[in-house]
């Protein structure tokens, strides 16, 4: 850290500039992988989601097929053909099946057919799939469980072929008693494989995202294969060989990269695999960085150009100022009369102008070495002159001396922000107090009070709070020129300053009974009554003006209130001018009393 500050400024500056462009980067950079991942995360959340959903559907679907294959596989009807070598009975039992079955596919208009395979050469189908059931069953276990013999595809004549999935089973005798546990036959429900599409379109509609279905046998489908993937035995191998029942992985397809999810579906034996373009889930957030980085790039374009120029307007003018100073010490006596001129920020003008008086002030003190003992009455003069316009602006030496302090102390550790505050409601109010004019609006004498108390705001900080309660139409009044600035004073360092805990002011105005009262109120150490009851009588004495001895040793630290208070009874009358109450510990209010209307 010593090494750092021993740096040159620009040094400084430009290191601190590096470090914060090397942040906000870091920052950016972050930021965006951290929605990335959060985009990845809600994704999976969503997907794993509708797959939960989609999963209940599927199984709910498939138990109602399964429901239906049992109804039929253990009806009476079915029971009687298969079971039965009477023809009547056959006959009749064989109406009502078609009819049952009729009305079954009505009710599921994805079942596109129903066929049923008798061990006694009989057989039944609704749409004459009969070949294909015949094939499909030798696969079926003969122990009347319900199967699925996973995807098929069927090809219909002068049409397009259909994707199926059949379920089967066995079936047995449970109607006559002679035969029991006789096996009957086998019955199969042949099912559209778009059916489970949509069951599926109705849970998810979000276009972005393609659902396949795998088989048991790893077979992929999707109507329209939106992917081009149902023939890529590549990832179908993939895919099959998955173990994990929910799992998620990038895989590539035709030079895109895909966010594939795989889950499980127990009741059909296979897989329900969903896919995300990569870059389209990243597409908000791609067009959001590109937004970004070009604001930041034109950002950062505009503040390294502010930088610079920030740089320039401090590091010249020092140099300039090195440069004059090197001047003076190098014995050049006629640079002491001039004056260095600093263009920069307004930090460096108040150090042009401090240094400008401080060279002012070194030529009035070598000026004055050769002046002789004829011109100290002169000297002594001025002073006197001085004390009193000094006198009449109400500003107290105190009050001078502790705010440069303040002023010094706070540009040596905080920098010249507060400096430059202070230092601007110090100006308004010396300008205020050189203006001729001695009667002024009370709106006028309310600004200099704020600007007055603004300046210990800066030196106490919360330790000092300040509240005003100005009746509007008061604030138009006419009223004597610097009155209410050595009541505050007063107020905040005999009252607020040597109290420990927070000082509050309150500061106001009214008309009452056709009379103008102002009024100073602190929270402050408040007077002990012995003290009050003497500053009370030396206010209700008639006005007189004191020599500043007599004024020290009879008054005390109160000059302020009792010039007031001459001020305002040789102005307004003997009747008018101040009162003081207070109470020990607990602070004191001053009340200005003068007529209510312009003076």
């Amino acid at each position: 850290m010593r090494f750092f500050k021993k740096l040159p400024i620009t040094t400084q500056l430009i290191i601190n500039g590096v470090l914060t462009l090397i942040v906000l980067i870091a920052i950016l950079s972050q930021s965006y992988y951290s929605i990335s991942d959060i985009m990845v995360r809600k994704n999976k959340n969503y997907t794993a989601e509708m797959t939960s959903t989609i999963q209940y559907s599927v199984a709910r679907y498939t138990q109602e097929l399964r429901s239906i294959l049992q109804n039929i596989g253990y009806d009476t009807n079915t029971q009687k053909i298969y079971s039965s070598n009477s023809l009547m009975d056959s006959y009749t039992a064989g109406q009502a099946l078609t009819v049952m079955a009729g009305n079954m596919v009505n009710i599921k208009k994805d079942i596109f057919d129903i066929a049923i395979i008798g061990e006694n050469g009989k057989y039944f189908t609704m749409n004459g799939n009969y070949d294909v059931v015949r094939d499909l069953m030798k696969s079926v276990p003969d122990d009347g469980k319900i199967y699925n013999t996973g995807f098929e595809k069927l090809n219909i004549f002068n049409k397009d072929s259909k994707m199926f999935f059949m379920f089967g089973m066995y079936f047995y005798s449970s109607y006559d008693s002679e035969s029991f546990a006789k096996k009957l036959g086998f019955t199969s429900i042949m099912v559209d494989l778009n059916s489970i599409f949509n069951e599926i379109n109705k849970i998810s509609n979000n276009t972005e995202i393609k659902y396949y279905l795998m088989d048991k046998n790893g077979m992929l489908y999707a109507p329209k294969d939106p992917l081009g993937i149902n023939n890529n035995q590549g990832i179908k191998d993939l895919l099959f060989n998955q173990k994990n029942s929910s799992s998620q992985q990038i895989i590539e397809i035709n030079g895109y990269k895909y966010i594939v999810n795989v889950s499980n579906i127990p009741e059909i034996e296979g897989k329900i695999v969903s896919f995300v373009q990569e870059k389209q889930l990243f597409s908000e957030i791609d067009q959001t960085r590109a937004r970004i980085l070009k604001i930041f790039s034109m950002s950062i374009i505009i503040i390294c150009l502010l930088f610079f120029f920030t740089i320039n307007n401090i590091t010249k003018p020092i140099q300039k100022l090195i440069f004059f100073m090197n001047n003076i010490k190098s014995g050049s006596i006629k640079d002491l009369r001039k004056k260095v001129k600093l263009e920069g920020s307004s930090e460096i003008n108040i150090l042009e102008y401090e240094f400008n008086s401080m060279m002012n002030e070194i030529n009035n003190l070598t000026r004055r070495l050769f002046e002789t003992s004829s011109k100290l009455y002169e000297v002594e003069l001025q002073k006197d002159k001085a004390e009193l316009a000094y006198l009449r602006s109400q500003i107290n030496p105190h009050f001078l001396y502790n705010t440069l302090e303040v002023m010094k102390g706070i540009s040596l550790e905080e920098g010249v922000d507060k400096l430059y505050e202070m230092s601007k409601a110090l100006a308004l109010i010396f300008r205020y107090s050189a203006n001729g004019s001695n009667i002024v609006k009370l709106n006028d004498e309310i600004n200099i009070i704020r600007a007055y108390i603004q300046i210990h705001i800066i030196r106490f900080g919360s330790r000092l709070e300040a509240n005003f309660d100005f009746e509007e139409r008061t604030l138009d009044a006419d009223i004597l020129k610097m009155i209410l600035q050595p009541l505050v004073e007063n107020a905040i360092y005999h009252g607020i300053e040597p109290k420990r805990d927070k000082g509050i002011l309150w500061v106001g105005s009214k008309f009452e009974d056709g009379k103008l009262l102002i009024w100073v109120e602190d929270n402050g150490l408040g007077i002990d009554q012995a003290k009050l009851d003497s500053i009370k009588l030396k206010l209700a004495e008639s006005p007189h003006i004191l020599s500043e001895q007599k004024q020290d040793r009879t008054m005390g630290d109160s000059i302020g209130i009792y010039n007031v208070n001459n001020r305002l009874k040789l102005t307004y009358g003997i009747q008018h001018g101040l009162n003081i109450e207070s109470r020990k510990g607990e602070g004191t209010r001053v009340t200005i009393t003068i007529p209510g209307i312009g003076v």
